[in-house]
């Protein structure tokens, strides 16, 4: 017989034992890795991937844009202010006239009037749009107004007129030229809640109602409306809380914890609401800015509700 032969074999059933031995270390060792991996609370899966691109802005990062071709900046200023000096370019849109047409019954259903509001203010529906002021809560109604009308690309400066100024960026009190366009809205009727749909809901508990008024609005103790107190079983978080001292928004991970702390969950709808709809609309962006996927506007808020006498009213806390 072949010693050599003989000896060959055996090194070669040698080398399959142990690729054998090391193929069954190297599975042991995934499936161990993949046992140890620290595993994703599922309250983290449930926020929306919407904030990828942020709602928010900063002023260096737009006085870096203003020359872009598809930007429009909305100024929600009075007019003497927006007169006096605006961010170059931007266009003064009156906010008064929004909410008026948004509080009236069936007002987000006018496809014709919001239209021409849209129109007027050179908004095509692949414009990048950026919302400043003075004033949250108006920047934020025209925010959430243009987002509802089917524009999706709608951001805040963060900060506001005031920081854009104390940072002195560019200012100016030309007035640009607008060129009137074909805008048509496209409803995004899951952002909006009715009265009669969230009178259903609290016989069902399908959503996390949020009070976004002051403490004494919320309790009863302030009464601005037919009555006062708050809608059965809201939570309430006044829309200053979600702002930092500088008037910006809070970082992300701040907003996440207080929105968790009051038990207000991204698994759930949320429905937004204060008096007539202005400061839900800054919570209402804090919470799609954390990812939150179901966030709802209660625009007619607790003007509507109060006076309702079939609307279920609690008071304290």
């Amino acid at each position: 017989m072949n010693v050599h032969l003989i000896g060959q074999k055996l090194v070669d059933s040698i080398a399959v034992v142990i690729a054998v031995m090391i193929g069954t270390f190297i599975n042991a060792s995934d499936a161990q890795a993949l046992n140890t991996v620290a595993p994703v609370e599922r309250n983290e899966l449930a926020y929306s991937s919407v904030n990828k691109i942020s709602l928010l802005i900063e002023p260096a990062e737009l006085e870096g844009q203003l020359q872009r071709e598809r930007l429009r900046i909305i100024d929600t200023r009075s007019m003497d202010r927006y007169e006096q000096g605006h961010i170059p370019g931007a266009v003064r849109v009156d906010v008064a006239s929004w909410k008026e047409l948004g509080t009236t019954k069936g007002g987000f259903q006018n496809a014709k009037a919001w239209g021409q509001k849209v129109r007027r203010l050179g908004i095509n529906a692949d414009s990048e749009i950026v919302v400043y002021g003075d004033g949250l809560t108006s920047t934020a109604r025209i925010w959430w107004t243009l987002k509802y009308l089917g524009l999706k690309e709608v951001k805040i400066l963060n900060g506001g007129w005031n920081v854009w100024v104390n940072e002195k960026r560019p200012s100016s009190s030309v007035l640009p030229r607008v060129t009137s366009t074909k805008f048509v809205p496209q409803f995004q009727a899951d952002r909006l809640e009715e009265i009669d749909s969230l009178k259903k809901s609290l016989r069902t508990s399908k959503v996390t109602i949020v009070d976004t008024r002051s403490e004494g609005e919320y309790t009863g103790r302030v009464v601005r409306g037919k009555r006062g107190g708050h809608i059965p079983g809201a939570t309430h978080l006044e829309w200053k809380e979600v702002l930092a001292a500088d008037g910006r928004f809070k970082p992300v991970a701040e907003l996440q914890k207080l929105f968790r702390e009051r038990g207000i969950l991204p698994e759930e709808t949320v429905v937004s609401y204060c008096q007539s709809g202005a400061r839900a609309s800054v919570e209402a962006f804090a919470l799609e800015l954390v990812g939150y996927p179901q966030v709802k506007l209660f625009v007619r808020s607790w003007e509507q509700w109060s006076a309702d006498p079939e609307a279920p009213v609690e008071k304290g806390n």
